[in-house]
């Protein structure tokens, strides 16, 4: 592949239009929340690492390892929004508070994310 055509795949990507807002992963009456910018990326990498055993949250993690089959992955809130360039982090900040009001049994899906 020339590098013209690498330059064109790297801005296309750049430009895709993920899915932003409040992931959730649900389990009986337990609900994990987080933020995410791409939420197909944050299924897979969570995904991923509960499977492996690695996921830093130990309690999310125990959960899974006693019944994985429980888990369910949900979108609480989608950000809808026009530039994919644009940061969105104080937009999802918001968002993220707001499902700590609203969920209030949710607990922070990562051990470094406040509630």
């Amino acid at each position: 592949m020339d590098k013209e055509r690498q330059k064109e795949l790297k801005e296309a990507y750049k430009l895709r239009h993920t899915t932003k807002g409040i992931a959730a992963w649900k389990s009986g009456d337990n609900l994990w929340i987080a933020k995410t910018d791409d939420a197909n990326a944050d299924y897979n990498g969570t995904s991923f690492q509960l499977k492996l055993g690695s996921w830093p949250n130990r309690e999310m993690q125990q959960a899974y390892k006693e019944n994985p089959d429980s888990f369910e992955w949900v979108i609480l809130k989608e950000l809808e929004y026009e530039d994919p360039t644009k940061d969105y982090s104080e937009d999802l900040e918001i968002m993220l508070l707001q499902c700590f009001d609203e969920y209030k049994d949710a607990k922070p899906m990562k051990p470094n994310q406040k509630r």
